[in-house]
């Protein structure tokens, strides 16, 4: 089926190349013709073949015709590799110079032109050049095809496996399991193999694990590699064997510790690599003849000997490094490195398994998601921004309706503001500037507009924030390093910082926690096990004390809001496929379910909020149709009933905060933007000797 539809899809397309020249026979066989070729290009894959049939149709007197079989053919000679791009160039300028009067195929001759650039740069001695080859919410790039065609990722909007098309800018999904709300699934990470046909990815299966999985580029032919759900908690691709029959992954096993493997993949044997205990699995990479594998661990670039098992350091530098991909020619090695004080890109001649003098300085400020290197010598790498705004938005007390939309809440900070708080008597608004090199607690006074900054140094915000009850502070969780997470409290006047409780693994980063009215206690959200996050505990600790009592233990549990009479919490559930409120009493009991949000609805993880009378719960719910952040703002009695929509839209929703007024509501978004560009023309020549140091 899936053939047929491809071949529909091509028909269709190649009749778009012709459309309106359709009027003679000989113009309608070379439409046909056309049909063929693509077919021959695309689904038999028999590139030679359609190059000659490329190659007759560009002497047919339809110029449309023509221009388009010469653009492919140009194209073909790229997927063969190195040895054509001469060819593939050739013919890029022959539609330059002779079909400018069809002038999407001109343009798109010309952007190939300028990606071919980097094949050339060991001979012309052309300046290294950054260009952005595809931009968007929707660019959550894993790794770039060796022949540079395509790129893989995960399309959010429903989980599946997909590819970008880098010459037509067309996605395309490999696997088609559904929509968020029929099935959980979804690929994490993938990797392409080195004939760009295959791509290992991780798949999170029906059964509530991952494993790992290979599919044809085409969809075609999914199958389980490795699958392991007693011993390991996660498991994730991280590097094709050049001869195409072995995947090294990265295992995590359910005490914690971590593993580089190879995986085979006729027979899903494994192979140990590296055991690095707590530290996770580093990234890695082989060396293109498949003898070496090298990573960054521990301030230490090193290889692996894949032959003889042996384990040497190539960089011995206590700097920060990433291992970033291995260059085609099988000479240099590019990572990054913190020697110089900032993540810059550095190359390192490597020959017999040794490095051949000093690296040498590629580019400052390179700390990027490195995607790998096309067989034409360019690196491709992704670049993740991170647009966060708190807003203001204006509702009606008793109906809960919108009076006036969202504004952000600072005018100096405006994308860089995130996980608000209102204090206790509603004249400040607390929130995190989350801007490197350093994050600020920003207290923003309601009556004068004024933004005081609360420094907290070298120490690193998680995703949540709180005023203490008694309106003198502001607590967050914290990471110092040597003592890990805490939670931690801000004086909100001079800014000091001194920790309230330590936090547990598996909660650090984004817990989700409240104060007792009398702030002497701490509800919070508990993993008792890391290795199996759905069992969950709400706990109250006594901060004095340091005693805890586990309240409720329950698969999923994400959130608690604590009611402002201080006897009933509300709590937030994951169940399959499902998101469900309960109310119980602060002081431990039953919970009873408030309300259920049942399948594309259910996409959140917003904590729910207590309206200031006590009276409602304030929530939200997803779009059908639309991303599983896009969301409606609903309130339910406390009580029960039906709930009522308030009027409210916000995309990327990731924060709510009701002011004790009723009034407003502080919002937080949250929107990813990812960029992918090619670095080309920075490799040396094949007769140069590794330089100096830079200046």
């Amino acid at each position: 089926m899936k053939r047929l539809w491809i071949v529909a899809l091509l028909a269709v397309f190649a009749a778009g190349v012709v459309r309106g020249q359709q009027g003679t026979g000989a113009l309608a066989s070379a439409s046909v013709q056309l049909e063929a070729a693509i077919k021959k290009e695309v689904v038999d894959g028999d590139l030679k073949t359609a190059i000659e049939m490329y190659r007759k149709l560009a002497q047919v007197g339809d110029r449309a015709v023509a221009a388009k079989a010469l653009l492919r053919m140009g194209q073909c000679y790229e997927k063969l590799g190195n040895t054509e791009t001469r060819e593939a160039r050739k013919v890029y300028e022959q539609v330059v110079r002779d079909y400018g009067d069809q002038p999407e195929v001109a343009t798109e001759a010309r952007t190939r032109l300028a990606a071919l650039a980097g094949t050339a740069a060991a001979t012309s001695g052309l300046t290294m050049a950054a260009r952005r080859v595809w931009a968007g919410p929707m660019a959550d790039a894993h790794q770039v095809s060796p022949d540079g065609r395509f790129v893989s990722f995960t399309d959010w909007e429903t989980g599946d496996l997909a590819i970008h098309d880098l010459n037509t800018g067309e996605n395309r999904h490999i696997t088609r399991k559904g929509t968020w709300a029929t099935s959980d699934e979804c690929a994490d990470l993938s990797i392409v193999s080195p004939d760009s046909r295959q791509i290992a990815y991780n798949w999170y299966n029906k059964d509530g694990f991952y494993d790992l999985r290979v599919v044809e580029i085409d969809g075609v032919k999914p199958r389980v590699v490795y699958s392991d759900r007693e011993h390991l908690s996660y498991i994730s691709p991280v590097a094709w064997s050049p001869d195409g029959t072995q995947v090294l992954s990265s295992f995590t096993k359910t005490d914690g510790t971590h593993e580089m493997m190879l995986v085979r993949l006729a027979d899903g044997s494994t192979r140990l690599i590296k055991a690095t205990g707590k530290d996770s699995a580093p990234s890695a990479v082989f060396s293109p003849d498949g003898r070496y594998i090298a990573y960054g661990l521990k301030g230490n670039i090193s290889l692996f000997d894949v032959q003889t098992a042996r384990e040497f350091s190539l960089i011995p530098d206590p700097s920060k490094h990433h291992v970033l991909g291995w260059a085609p020619d099988g000479r240099h090695l590019l990572f990054s490195s913190e020697r110089s004080g900032s993540a810059d890109a550095w190359l390192i001649a490597v020959a017999g398994g040794k490095a051949e003098g000093e690296p040498t300085f590629v580019k400052k400020d390179f700390g990027v998601i490195p995607l790998g290197f096309t067989r034409a010598g360019a690196f491709y790498y992704a670049v993740y921004n991170i647009v966060s705004d708190v807003q203001i938005a204006e509702l009606d007390p008793a109906s809960g309706k919108v009076v006036s939309p969202p504004q952000s809440a600072s005018r100096r900070w405006v994308g860089i503001t995130q996980t608000p708080d209102w204090s206790p008597d509603g004249r400040s608004l607390a929130y995190v500037r989350s801007r490197e090199p350093s994050q600020v607690v920003i207290v923003r006074s309601m009556d004068t507009g004024e933004e005081r900054e609360l420094p907290v140094g070298e120490m690193r915000i998680g995703l949540a924030l709180r005023w203490a009850p008694d309106g003198k502070a502001i607590v967050v969780p914290g990471f110092e390093a040597g003592k890990g997470w805490s939670l931690m409290r801000i004086d909100a006047q001079t800014g000091q910082a001194t920790s309230l409780m330590p936090l547990p693994m598996g909660g650090s980063g984004y817990p989700r926690f409240e104060f007792s009215q009398d702030g002497k206690r701490v509800f919070y959200i508990k993993w008792p096990d890391v290795s199996d996050l759905n069992r969950s505990q709400l706990v109250v600790r006594d901060l004095q004390a340091g005693q805890e009592t586990a309240l409720i233990e329950k698969k999923g549990l994400y959130s608690v809001s604590v009611a402002p009479d201080g006897k009933r919490l509300v709590i937030g559930a994951s169940e399959e496929r499902s998101q469900v409120l309960l109310v119980m009493p602060a002081a431990g009991g039953e919970a009873r379910e408030l309300v259920r949000v049942d399948g594309e609805e259910a996409n959140y993880r917003v904590s729910p909020s207590w309206t200031p009378d006590g009276r409602y719960v304030v929530f939200v719910k997803g779009l059908k149709g639309r991303s599983t952040r896009h969301v409606q703002v609903w309130r339910v009695a406390a009580e029960g009933g039906e709930p009522q929509q308030l009027g409210l839209t916000v995309d990327e929703l990731w924060w709510l905060r009701l002011h004790p007024d009723g009034r407003r509501v502080a919002i937080g978004t949250w929107k990813g933007h990812t960029e992918v560009w090619a670095l080309e023309n920075f490799l040396p020549k094949p007769s140069a000797v590794p330089s100096a140091k830079p200046k």
